[in-house]
């Protein structure tokens, strides 16, 4: 777990990297976009589970077991991510970036301008990218976008100032932790629903 921890946050690290080196070649059009209120809104953890929760509800439609369990730890490690993160800003206590005065390390503190580690938003795209299956072709493909996914949302928390980049690296792997604790749990979980399934007496 933490090889496997430890590799995708560095990816995401080395990929958040080459984008903070471009930050001031471009800091028009992409630059915006990445640093919208819209996409902070629309990645927080809440946001996240509840977006990935809606595409499995939508997914029971169809004949698509594969996709309906992406979608399914998705949310699942979205939400454990998000509780687990909220608790331990609060319980960190971090100054944000933008904050202009007080220590730099509270303790526990409920105030906003102490929740910078760890970074919520990158936990929940983290918990997301985590949850797609390791195999090949487009799912691996999946794979390599949700870590630039990680690390695009890695960069626009630090432009917006809301942390530092350790704070995004420490909520990347908190993601990225849950998804795989998440996994684990889930392969006896459908080894046992099997094993009922199979002893159910047909009628």
């Amino acid at each position: 777990m933490l090889l496997s921890t430890s590799i995708k946050s560095l990816l995401a690290f080395k990929t958040l990297t080459k984008i903070n080196r471009r930050r001031d070649k471009s800091t028009s059009g992409t630059g915006s976009l990445i640093t919208s209120d819209t996409l902070s809104k629309a990645t927080t953890p809440p946001s996240v589970a509840a977006i990935t929760g809606a595409a499995y509800t939508l997914s029971t439609f169809s004949n698509t077991p594969k996709l309906q369990r992406f979608l399914l730890k998705s949310t699942i490690s979205a939400s454990v991510a998000g509780l687990l993160n909220a608790g331990l800003k609060r319980l960190i206590g971090r100054k944000r970036p933008r904050a202009e005065s007080g220590p730099a390390f509270k303790g526990p503190a409920l105030k906003d301008k102490y929740n910078a580690m760890p970074s919520g938003h990158a936990s929940a795209i983290a918990a997301v990218a985590g949850s797609i299956p390791r195999s090949s072709g487009p799912l691996l493909l999946a794979s390599a976008a949700g870590l630039a996914a990680t690390a695009v949302i890695g960069k626009s928390r630090t432009m917006r100032d809301a942390h530092h980049l350790s704070d995004v690296l420490v909520g990347s792997c908190l993601g990225f932790g849950v998804a795989y604790a998440v996994s684990k749990l889930e392969n006896p979980v459908i080894a046992e629903t099997k094993q009922l399934v199979k002893k159910r007496p047909h009628t």
